[in-house]
């Protein structure tokens, strides 16, 4: 009877450790496949970041140019860092700062590159673009709609007529295109790609400052009006109203309504012959969240919105998930079968999001480390590396996990690190391609921060060419057994070897092992001597 009980408490304290081991103790593939309701028309993308809304880690040459000329006191106002496009543009003041962006402008993406993107058997662009587009009188602060709204950014229709410009390119070489509203007024999320950084900021600036909201709608209405109806002579196929909103940041009842809102006037300027798609951002709100939002079935969930008499179909409203890796010490921590792992469930937990919209993953890079510079911002360190926590106001107990090789030349890079990128990019492009409604990789091309550098990747053998070549992984989303096995193999070692050292996994376990191992050493001596 003793033997028998004590079996049973060691096959239960056995189920919790493994349980709690959670990532560290992986267990079988789980192949299992979503049916797919968009078998036709997939959307395989890549996106133009960097082009007409700048971000300093895409090509730090143009903020180190512009701080040059801060330094040197030939800029209009050098009291202050430039860390983001409106520092940028504030600084230098309007003239210096047009000269450097006008430039950028006509240069960093040209027609050619259209020409490789659909070469590559990528069929649709993503093209981010700043609400500051639409300014008509920098010194007013004029914007369209009669609406006054003050801030630095450089603008004299230059954006927009390189947006003409590339719609004209996506047409010639047969590639559809998706407008990105990529900065709104007074940020939507803090980070600089919306324009303007605010890493500390409690709540942002978008609907909560004076005109953000009007002058919004306005662009909305503008944006709408010129590419909604153009026929089978328009390359534009979807508009996204915004990106990232960040919602723990923001009102989130209004940000709601202003969704809605946005959807009516989209409803409103689109003829029914029309099929151009209204994309939305989810906001970081949890996969499923958008389930029952702007679906005609569900009229009670809009109505604490919007009540409108405008007919839709679920359909053409898309739901636009970003995924990346690296911007937790957990993420960064996990083994390779765990961020492979971590990549499949994802797409899973979308392909369930299709019986009520289409959803695609529209951001996703082959990075497995924070380490590119300025990823995290002028001035700011990588976590990986623990730079971030010396860089910032903000603090961890864990210590760094290792040295930032992504950043040396790709011949450089160890054989096993090339290895586990190309699987990276393989996860991805083979699971959204089976489980969701396709995917826009970021970004196109950067100066020097190669795991997120298509061309880059791809001149070094890393992004599959063409993009269902894969080694690794079948077209279904499954890994073939070979790696599947010894990635497992490979998880498994490396979590005992932790564990018998009393390393740290990074991911928040704490003590829990040490007091699971103490209870079974008490239940084995109560076993021996009672």
């Amino acid at each position: 009877m003793r033997f028998w009980l004590c079996k049973g408490i060691l096959a239960i304290l056995l189920w919790c450790e493994l349980c709690l081991c959670g990532s560290s103790a992986p267990d079988a593939l789980d192949d299992r496949l979503i049916d797919e309701t968009n078998t036709t028309g997939e959307v395989k993308g890549v996106t133009l970041g960097g082009w007409l809304v700048t971000e300093p880690y895409i090509t730090p040459s143009l903020f180190e140019d512009a701080q040059t000329l801060a330094d040197n006191g030939t800029s209009h106002n050098n009291d202050s860092a430039i860390v983001d496009e409106f520092t940028l543009c504030k600084v230098l003041g309007y003239e210096d700062a047009k000269k450097l962006l006008e430039k950028h402008f006509n240069s960093w993406i040209t027609e050619n590159d259209f020409k490789q993107i659909r070469e590559d058997g990528f069929n649709l662009v993503r093209l981010p673009i700043g609400y500051w587009a639409w300014k008509q009188n920098h010194t007013k602060g004029y914007y369209i709609g009669n609406v006054t709204y003050k801030d630095p950014y450089v603008s004299d229709g230059l954006q927009l007529e390189k947006l003409e410009q590339a719609l004209q390119w996506a047409q010639k070489y047969g590639l559809q295109v998706w407008i990105d509203l990529h900065g709104a007024p007074g940020s939507q999320n803090g980070f600089d790609n919306s324009g303007q950084r605010d890493l500390y900021a409690k709540k942002v600036g978008w609907l909560k400052l004076n005109h953000t909201e009007q002058l919004t709608k306005v662009i909305w209405n503008e944006m709408f009006e010129r590419y909604l109806n153009k026929g089978s002579n328009s390359t534009v196929v979807g508009i996204e109203i915004i990106n990232e909103p960040l919602a723990p940041k923001l009102d989130q009842d209004a940000m709601m309504k202003s969704y809605y809102e946005a959807f009516d006037m989209f409803k409103r300027r689109q003829d029914d012959s029309d099929n151009t798609t209204f994309v939305i951002h989810d906001a970081f709100l949890p996969l499923g969240y958008w389930d029952k939002q702007f679906d005609p079935d569900h009229k009670e969930v809009m109505g604490k919105y919007l009540n409108t008499t405008q007919k839709f179909h679920r359909n053409q409203i898309l739901v636009d998930h970003h995924h990346y890796e690296v911007f937790t010490d957990g993420q960064l921590a996990e083994s390779q079968w765990q961020r492979l792992r971590n990549i499949q469930n994802f797409a899973q937990s979308i392909g369930q999001e299709l019986s009520h919209h289409p959803a695609v993953v529209g951001e996703w890079s082959a990075a497995l480390t924070d380490c590119a510079r300025w990823l995290n911002g002028v001035g700011v360190g990588a976590r990986y590396d623990g730079g971030y926590y010396n860089t910032t106001k903000f603090h961890t107990d864990d210590k760094p996990i290792g040295k930032c090789i992504s950043q040396q030349s790709v011949e450089d890079w160890p054989k096993e690190y090339k290895k586990q990128v190309r699987q990276f990019i393989e996860a991805q492009l083979s699971s959204f391609s089976a489980h969701t409604s396709g995917y826009i990789f970021w970004n196109y091309k950067t100066e020097g921060a190669i795991e997120w550098d298509y061309l880059a990747l791809k001149k070094h053998g890393l992004f599959p060419q063409p993009l269902d070549n894969y080694k690794y992984f079948e077209k279904n989303g499954s890994m073939r057994p070979s790696v599947s096995k010894s990635l497992s193999r490979q998880a498994t070692s490396t979590s005992q070897s932790n564990r018998n050292a009393g390393v740290s996994d990074h991911i928040n376990r704490g003590h829990q092992d040490n007091y699971l191992w103490l209870l079974l050493g008490l239940l084995i001596t109560l076993c021996i001597f009672f």
